[in-house]
């Protein structure tokens, strides 16, 4: 009896700390959404013309880093992108389909 009694304590502490643990969770997490509430209410009323024009701020925000980051890359940049032939260096096919490798092999074979 004396057993179960002192699993009985030992559970009641584990359920209390776990209690406590998820209040301070709780009461973190309904912080930050006061916080968010009472950020909105300092700036005032929000009007419906008010929230489209930020809105239509930010989407122009987004075009903008968008460009910014699409110029970045220069012509130089681009150009080295394109595939080549590892035989020839040639663009527009590869090793596998390259027209040099074909009469190389043709050369060595009528030897």
């Amino acid at each position: 009896m004396a057993k179960g009694i002192e699993a009985m304590a030992h559970e009641m502490t584990l359920m209390k700390e776990e209690n406590h643990n998820l209040q301070k969770a709780n009461e973190a997490l309904s912080k930050r959404r006061r916080a968010k509430k009472t950020r909105v209410r300092q700036g005032g009323a929000l009007t419906v013309d008010n929230a489209q024009d930020i809105l239509a701020q930010k989407e122009v925000n987004e075009q903008v880093a968008q460009d910014i980051r699409g110029n970045q890359g220069s012509d130089r940049e681009r150009l080295a992108t394109i595939r080549r032939c590892g035989n020839c260096s040639k663009p527009g096919h590869n090793a596998r389909t390259c027209q040099m490798e074909a009469e190389m092999s043709d050369v060595y074979s009528s030897e």
